[in-house]
């Protein structure tokens, strides 16, 4: 019986799962999407699909050794179950939002469910940040995934819960990626074509982009991804703090060191042209910040998503950028493993299973790029 851990990552529209191995051999895969994903308590039907996905992938000589989940961000989820997701608008609320309060991009949505939805938030006792409510549907145990200590300004804490009049004990305590979050509660799922390990473990994967970056080694200074979907965004990792116009900077998962971010929002709606045009400029930003900081840039870029598959897309960027373009190996398989998001998830689970000592040592095992054979 092949050894394997359930990796689970909720959509905006739909829910993805794979079976992944310590060594990073997708087993399995499927995406199911939601069939309300719009609706106010969409939430609601994470339990369900992931029921759904456990039986799409059953396969009988795979024992489950625990289970990941990470998901899209900033959302936050109600113990109800309402939902209020990463890209609603918050600008009603944006006035009650003290100085302390200003960086966290969670208050800005809690406030808007405490305003839009007052009954519900007399009614409830916990909030989620996103992913983590399938987590207590699974386990019963409430907690918040924080990639890492320098991302608390990002959620949220003491300070700025109470210039917000927002009680504390709504929001569950902060867990770290590969932290056990509690045992899976369900005996039913031995029924759906999966062997489950006993006790098994549901572990913190965290949000989507941290796992994505995860999921493609991005995890030591100097290396540089490509997320690229309906909107994309470049990502480097570095041991200096960049500055640029443009430029987002935000912890890394791993301690002392920090991604540096040239997002294209829109790029799902540009043409090819513009798309790449913006591309240059974001590498072009991205290697003057590192110039003036005295940090090596690199001639090679990872690329995940949508893109991965587009042999078409990846010379074009090749050669318009002038660099060496890795993507997913191949493992004898048709296509590239897309879902880099899943392959971070498989390296917290296994971290957290203690086969690897670090986030970082297990997506050098887990994680495996070649180049793509068209880069120059």
């Amino acid at each position: 019986m092949t050894d394997a851990v359930l990796c689970v990552d909720i959509g905006t529209t739909s829910l993805k799962a794979g079976l992944i191995t310590a060594r990073g051999e997708v087993l399995s895969f499927c995406s199911l999407p939601f069939e309300e994903p719009h609706d106010r308590f969409v939430a609601c039907s994470w339990y369900d699909v992931f029921f759904k996905a456990v039986r799409e992938l059953g396969q009988l000589d795979v024992q489950v050794s625990g289970v990941c989940i990470s998901g899209n961000g900033p959302t936050v989820v109600t113990e109800s179950g309402l939902t209020f997701r990463w890209n609603e608008d918050t600008g009603a609320v944006s006035e009650l939002i003290p100085d302390c309060a200003r960086s966290s991009l969670f208050i800005p949505k809690i406030l808007s469910i405490k305003n839009q939805f007052p009954q519900v938030w007399k009614k409830h006792e916990k909030l989620f940040s996103g992913p983590e409510y399938l987590i207590y549907l699974l386990t019963g145990q409430a907690v918040t995934i924080l990639p890492e200590e320098r991302f608390e300004k990002a959620y949220w804490n003491d300070e700025m819960l109470e210039a917000c009049a927002i009680r504390k004990n709504l929001l569950p305590p902060f867990v770290k990626p590969g932290d056990k979050c509690g045992v899976l509660s369900l005996d039913d799922l031995k029924l759906q074509g999966l062997s489950f390990a006993e006790n098994c473990p549901v572990i913190a994967g965290g949000p989507d982009f941290v796992v994505a970056l995860i999921g493609t080694g991005t995890l030591v200074s100097g290396r540089l991804c490509d997320r690229c979907g309906s909107s994309e965004g470049l990502n480097f990792c570095t041991d200096k703090v960049l500055h640029g116009q443009g430029l987002r900077i935000l912890p890394s998962v791993i301690p002392e060191l920090w991604n540096a971010s040239y997002l294209i929002p829109n790029s799902g709606e540009l043409s090819e042209a513009e798309r790449l045009a913006e591309l240059e400029r974001g590498v072009t930003c991205l290697k003057v910040a590192a110039s003036e900081a005295g940090v090596h840039f690199p001639c090679e870029m990872a690329v995940t998503g949508g893109q991965t598959n587009d042999e078409l897309l990846l010379r074009e960027k090749a050669e318009r950028l002038g660099m060496k373009i890795l993507r997913p190996a191949d493992e004898g398989k048709n296509s590239h493993f897309v879902h880099s998001e899943l392959m971070g998830d498989a390296c917290a689970a296994w971290f957290g299973l203690g086969l690897y000592a670090s986030l970082q040592d297990a997506a050098a095992q887990i994680v495996k790029l070649e180049p793509y054979n068209g880069a120059v």
